[in-house]
């Protein structure tokens, strides 16, 4: 079982090191970022990764690591932070296909030299894997930019309390903001714009907005873009909207291609007019765009269609299909 926490006690007194994304600070993400960058432009190993978390966490300098003990007592403790990387094995983790949902989960957190009451473990330990950035979690984590101190542009919001998820996102932002994912250096200021715009959203003033943001360091533009990166690989993994990524390569598939045209296609549907489907909030949009896949696939079952050439039309796997029916 994973920990949210790694506690320990030094000395008599009790310590506990975040070992989730969600339990990190402002602070701690974007320097856990700045190091990621560092690791993938070769200049940083995981182990250093991890190792620079932990002094950060508790406040420790390195240079004043002197002796063996202290040494191995912070690589103990660097080893158990597992949250920045999962480890990707062969031929897209084809290993641990068969097996359960919570001992897939430690194989994929956990070496497997530290992987203990584990059959697999040993077959693992023979193949090669590398690790990737875990770029998925649902929090804020820039809650605030500032300039200057006295100038403030709040992020929009993420709450996962009372067991429900809201976003302050509003349609056209998200859309926006998701077609920039990826993008080149130069983009990250606008992307960060769109993100940050204060008040009523426009896309003319995120993109006077982001002459601005042109002035916040890269580091802290990055995290931005992690950040917003990690948020929508949330949604379309982990919530219900997943179902918006299962077709593939077809007109349905309305969030992966075409998302601006399938925003505005809602005014035609008599949901609102244009002005109004822009500020739609972005879990309503995705929620109204689910409900449409859903009843595509239904009409075509109604209508006698085989499931096969349902799968044909909309591009969804079999399986989801059954589920929907």
């Amino acid at each position: 079982m994973l920990n949210p926490t790694i506690d320990f006690i030094a000395k008599g007194t009790q310590y506990s090191i975040p070992n989730s994304w969600e339990g990190i600070t402002p602070y701690l993400f974007q320097s856990l970022i700045h190091d990621i960058g560092l690791m993938a432009k070769g200049k940083l190993s995981v182990a250093m990764v991890r190792v620079n978390y932990v002094c950060r966490v508790m406040g420790w300098k390195l240079k004043k690591i002197k002796d063996s003990e202290g040494w191995a007592n912070l690589a103990w403790l660097a080893e158990q932070v597992t949250f920045p990387f999962t480890i990707v094995y062969p031929d897209n983790d084809a290993a641990l296909q068969d097996l359960d949902s919570d001992t897939r989960k430690l194989c994929k957190r956990i070496p497997p030299h530290r992987l203990t009451g584990i059959t697999i473990a040993r077959y693992l330990s023979k193949l090669p894997y590398n690790y990737a950035v875990d770029s998925c979690f649902c929090k804020q984590m820039i809650p605030v930019i500032r300039f200057n101190d006295d100038e403030l542009y709040s992020a929009y919001t993420i709450d996962t309390s009372f067991n429900r998820l809201t976003c302050s996102l509003t349609a056209l932002q998200f859309i926006e903001a998701r077609s920039l994912i990826g993008g080149s250096l130069e983009q990250l200021p606008l992307l960060a714009a769109i993100l940050y715009y204060p008040d009523r959203y426009s896309s003319d003033g995120a993109h006077s907005l982001a002459h601005k943001f042109v002035k916040l360091p890269v580091d802290e533009l990055t995290a931005i873009a992690f950040n917003f990166q990690a948020f929508v690989n949330y949604l379309f993994t982990k919530t219900e909207f997943k179902l918006l990524t299962e077709a593939k390569n077809t007109k349905v598939s309305a969030i992966s291609t075409g998302a601006l045209e399938s925003l505005y296609n809602l005014s035609s549907d008599g949901l609102g007019d244009v002005d109004t489907i822009e500020r739609m909030n972005i879990l309503q949009y995705l929620t109204i765009l689910r409900k449409k896949l859903i009843d595509t696939v239904r009409s075509l079952h109604s209508a006698k269609m085989e499931k096969i050439d349902i799968a044909k039309e909309t591009g969804l796997p079999i399986h989801i299909i059954n589920d929907i029916l």
